[in-house]
């Protein structure tokens, strides 16, 4: 299974409506088409050297295939109005991993 996870770090005074658009739009929209699923939003705890808070985006694929699908047909109209809203008060960085079975 492949994870894709997204950390964003957003500034105190939208962490609030970051949160609520990430579980009202951004999750439906970018599980609408069955690409991605298992949506998990997560706050991440530790010392932070910026003010504000940090959160990680995660979901599950069946494939990089799938994700490179995902990222040519959907992404753009995903993340397009995320960083419209939220511009400069918001920055963040993906991951792609895969999930070690044991």
């Amino acid at each position: 299974m492949i994870v894709f996870n997204t950390t964003f770090h957003v500034e105190e005074e939208i962490h609030e409506e970051f949160v609520e658009y990430m579980l009202q739009k951004f999750i439906p929209m970018s599980t609408k088409s069955g690409l991605l699923t298992s949506p998990r939003l997560a706050r991440i705890f530790g010392k932070e050297e910026d003010p504000g808070y940090s959160f990680a985006m995660e979901f599950q694929i069946a494939s990089l295939d799938t994700l490179e699908q995902w990222n040519r047909e959907e992404s753009g109209a995903v993340y397009a109005p995320l960083l419209e809203l939220f511009k400069e008060k918001m920055v963040g960085f993906s991951t792609v991993m895969q999930t070690i079975e044991y």
